[in-house]
C-alpha cells in the first residue's frame, strides 16, 4: 500500500513509486523572491527522508525571513503614515511614495527575502530606470532595509552601496526665474485672470503652488506702514492635484507661517479679495464654481494665460531672488518668511520672532526700497 503523504515542518516528500522513486519539494529564499524548488530523488522513503533534511540544513533559513514587500507593509509604510499624521510628512510625500513602491519598487522586490539581495542585482536594476524613480526608489529601499538590519532580519543593508546612478535625461524642469521687471509686467497681463491671486500670492509673496491656492478670501489682513499698504495672509493648508479642498497638511511644520505682500501688488490683491467678496466666493483663487482651483488646473490656466511662462512654481524662487537682490531684505528674514528653518543651534531653539517683528523689519526694509527707488 503507498504510504501516504505526510505534513511536515519544512518542505514535503511526494511518492511517485513506493520506496523507489520521490518527489521533494521545498520553499526556499533566492535572490528572485521566495521560489518553490522540487528534486527528484531514487532510493528508500528512509533515505528521501534523510536527503530533505540535509536540504534542510544547506538552504533553510534558521528563522522566517520576510520579504521586502513583507517588511514594507509592516514597519515602513505604518511609520510613513504615522509621521503624515503628526504632520512630520505631508500627504503629498505619501501619495508620491506609495506611488513609487506600487510602479517602481513592488514589481521587481516585493517578493525577495530581505536576506537575499545582491549588489549586483540592484545595479541593474537602477540602471534601467529614470534618473529621478532611482534616486527615489533606492531612498525607499534603503528605509526598509535599515529597519531590517536593525531587528536582526539581515547582516547588512546591501541598498546603502554606492551605485553608478542613471543619467540625467536631457529633459529637465527648467530652472528660469523672473527679474522684477519681468515678474511686474506678467502682473500686468495677468490682470482679471484666473491665475492673478495665486501669481500675486507666489511671485510677491513666497507661495508654494499649492499654498496659493489654499488662501481664503477672508484670511487677508490689510496693514499699512510708512503709507504704504501691505496684505498679509495666513498659509495654513494647500491645495493638492486633485480634490475639491484643500488638506489642511504642508510640506514641513515651519511651513505653517504669514505671508506679506508689498504694495502695488497687495493693493491688486485686496482688490480681488473684496471682488471675491461681493460674489460671495470663499477661496481667492478658485475654478468658476465657488471651489478652490487644484494645482492641475492652475498649471494648466497658467500655461494658457501667460505668455511669458516659466514654470509656476518657480515664481517662489524668483520671489526669493528678487526679495533679497532688489529689494534688499535680509536673508533671514526672507527665510522665515518662506517658512524654512533656520540653520545651526540658534536658528533650531532661539529664532522665534512673531509675525508683528517680520513684518517690521521686511515693511521697513521694503519701504527704503520703494522710496529710494520713487527718489531715483
Amino acid at each position: 500500500m503507498p504510504r501516504r503523504n505526510r505534513r511536515r515542518a519544512w518542505g514535503s516528500i511526494d511518492s511517485v513509486i513506493p520506496n523507489k522513486k520521490y518527489v521533494l519539494r521545498w520553499m526556499e529564499n533566492t535572490p528572485d523572491g521566495r521560489r518553490r524548488r522540487c528534486e527528484t530523488f531514487y532510493g528508500t522513503y528512509r533515505e528521501a527522508d534523510l536527503r530533505l533534511a540535509q536540504i534542510r540544513i544547506e538552504r533553510a533559513a534558521d528563522k522566517p525571513v520576510p520579504t521586502i514587500g513583507e517588511a514594507y507593509k509592516t514597519w515602513y509604510l505604518p511609520e510613513l503614515e504615522r509621521r503624515v499624521s503628526d504632520g512630520q510628512a505631508s500627504k503629498n510625500t505619501l501619495s508620491q511614495y506609495t506611488h513609487i513602491w506600487k510602479k517602481v519598487i513592488e514589481p521587481r522586490w516585493s517578493r525577495v527575502p530581505v536576506d537575499s539581495t545582491r549588489a549586483l542585482d540592484i545595479q541593474e536594476w537602477l540602471l534601467t530606470l529614470s534618473r529621478g524613480n532611482a534616486n527615489q526608489a533606492i531612498r525607499i529601499l534603503r528605509k526598509i532595509m535599515d529597519v531590517c538590519v536593525r531587528y536582526e532580519l539581515a547582516e547588512s543593508n546591501k541598498f546603502r552601496e554606492v551605485f553608478d546612478m542613471p543619467k540625467k535625461q536631457s529633459r529637465e524642469r527648467s530652472r528660469d526665474v523672473y527679474t522684477l521687471k519681468e515678474a511686474a509686467d506678467v502682473f500686468g497681463t495677468l490682470h482679471g485672470k484666473a491665475t492673478e491671486a495665486a501669481f500675486i500670492l507666489s511671485c510677491f509673496g513666497s507661495c508654494r503652488t499649492g499654498e496659493s491656492l489654499g488662501v481664503k478670501v477672508a484670511e487677508l489682513e490689510r496693514r499699512e506702514t510708512d503709507g504704504l499698504v501691505f496684505a498679509l495672509a495666513p498659509i495654513t493648508r494647500q491645495m493638492e492635484r486633485t480634490g475639491d479642498f484643500p488638506t489642511g497638511t504642508l510640506k514641513t511644520k515651519s511651513s505653517k507661517r504669514t505671508i506679506i505682500v508689498p504694495p502695488p501688488y497687495s493693493l491688486r490683491l485686496l482688490e480681488i479679495a473684496d471682488e471675491r467678496r461681493a460674489e460671495g466666493i470663499e477661496w481667492m483663487t478658485h475654478r468658476g464654481d465657488g471651489l478652490p482651483m487644484t494645482t492641475r488646473q492652475l498649471r494648466h490656466e497658467w500655461n494658457t494665460e501667460n505668455e511669458m511662462s516659466i514654470p509656476f512654481a518657480n515664481c517662489r524662487n524668483s520671489w526669493r531672488t528678487f526679495a533679497e537682490f532688489e529689494w534688499n531684505v535680509d536673508a533671514t528674514t526672507l527665510e522665515l518668511l518662506m517658512g524654512h528653518r533656520l540653520p545651526g543651534v540658534s536658528g533650531s531653539h532661539y529664532l522665534r520672532p512673531t509675525i508683528d517683528q517680520l513684518y517690521e523689519t521686511f515693511s521697513s526694509q521694503y519701504a527704503e526700497y520703494f522710496f529710494g527707488l520713487r527718489q531715483s
